[in-house]
């Protein structure tokens, strides 16, 4: 008997180290929505640009060329092409060539602000998409040119919807 309490003993001593060790962080991550969301206008009011629609993300979409038919939706298949800048104008990436970049709507292949923005599009629609950094990279960035908390511009073609 004396084992068996021994045993549970050791057991629970280590339940509740391991339960220490989790402690939840006390640290929280900074809500950039507001920031951004002033960034965003304050950009538009700077550069001029009209016709933004807001989506309930945060995400602006601004159609600078309407296309023909529907616009994209879920599980469809896109070929876009782009050009990627943060609003200093830096460009990260683009993809111009004749073909475009392929991918499939709602599938999480590119940054939420990509699935949410482009179904506001048709085929042949060109565009702008300025995206607050929760539906980009977030507090991660990506690579040396997207900072933590970074908000993107993506200026934007569809070739084609399938």
């Amino acid at each position: 008997m004396k084992f068996r309490f021994s045993l549970f003993s050791v057991l629970l001593l280590s339940l509740v180290a391991l339960l220490a060790a989790c402690k939840k962080d006390d640290k929280t991550t900074p809500d950039y929505t507001a920031q951004d969301e002033a960034t965003i206008q304050q950009y538009i009011k700077d550069k001029g640009l009209t016709g933004f629609v807001r989506d309930t993300s945060g995400v602006y979409v601004g159609i600078t060329q309407p296309g023909t038919g529907p616009n994209a939706k879920d599980k469809q298949r896109l070929q876009v092409l782009y050009t990627g800048t943060t609003l200093d104008g830096t460009v990260f990436d683009s993809n111009t060539t004749t073909v475009g970049l392929p991918f499939v709507l709602g599938q999480s292949l590119v940054i939420p602000g990509w699935n949410k923005g482009f179904r506001y599009f048709n085929k042949g629609a060109k565009g702008i998409l300025l995206i607050p950094s929760s539906q980009a990279y977030g507090t991660s960035g990506s690579g040396t040119t997207i900072g933590a908390n970074a908000v993107l511009r993506f200026d934007v073609e569809v070739v084609d919807i399938k």
